[in-house]
């Protein structure tokens, strides 16, 4: 009889990996440029995609098991033995991002929002952009295309956040502050009320930001402080 029970259970078990697995490769495919394990988890968790792989650097070496589809230059390839894949731009620096955003195509490159995080209705989001978990993003707020917001950072009323920019874990957008594209907002980092920071720049990890930043500065501190700017 127990033996029996156990060959019942067993066959259920198999049964509904086999209708899990049906339903994994019913759903469109994903690819993923670099890897971001956050991300890997807010794509399962949503669970609208079935993620097929990553593009990275061939010697990549913290794939756990992923599936390396091959490096940017192998996405033609790719593209065409699966129809309609679609690709989520995971790599930090907005520069980067841009460049992938371009070599991918806008038509492929979605977005990813959490459903664990919180977005007003009246906020504006482009195409293209990361919205983690824990973020919270304000009446009019504005996302320009390509952002990427890490985990618990918040954009407050009205603020609008240029193109291909980076908000890392933590970050606080106050109201109606500006943010040029391609900037990088550090982690737990503040931008108080009304500040504008050109377009990119970059904010260190946990600085204040009292004062408007030039384009192409790169602030630290408490009160944030100019130190560098960027070489082109």
């Amino acid at each position: 009889m127990v033996a029996g029970l156990s060959s019942l259970v067993l066959l259920c078990f198999c049964d509904s990996l086999e209708i899990l697995n049906k339903m994994a490769s019913d759903l469109p495919k994903l690819a993923m440029v670099s890897i971001d394990w956050d991300l890997i988890d807010l794509i399962e968790q949503n669970g609208d995609f079935d993620l097929l792989g990553i593009f990275d650097r061939a010697d990549v070496s913290n794939l756990r098991g992923l599936n390396l589809l091959g490096s940017d230059s192998d996405w033609e390839k790719v593209k065409s033995e699966y129809a309609g894949l679609k690709i989520v731009l995971a790599i930090d620096p907005p520069h980067i991002r841009s460049k992938l955003y371009e070599h991918y195509g806008a038509e492929n490159v979605i977005s990813a929002i959490s459903k664990a995080s919180y977005i007003s209705t009246r906020a504006l989001l482009s195409a293209a952009i990361i919205v983690q978990r824990g973020v919270t993003i304000m009446p009019h707020a504005f996302l320009g295309t390509g952002c990427k917001i890490h985990i618990n950072a918040t954009i407050h009323h009205e603020s609008k956040i240029g193109d291909f920019c980076t908000i890392a874990p933590g970050a606080q957008i106050l109201g109606s502050v500006e943010i040029g594209a391609g900037s990088y907002i550090g982690a737990g980092a503040i931008v108080r009320q009304r500040v504008r920071i050109g377009a990119g720049a970059k904010i260190g990890a946990g600085a204040v930001v009292v004062k408007d930043v030039p384009s192409g500065q790169t602030v630290v501190g408490v009160p944030a402080d100019r130190t560098l700017k960027r070489e082109h």
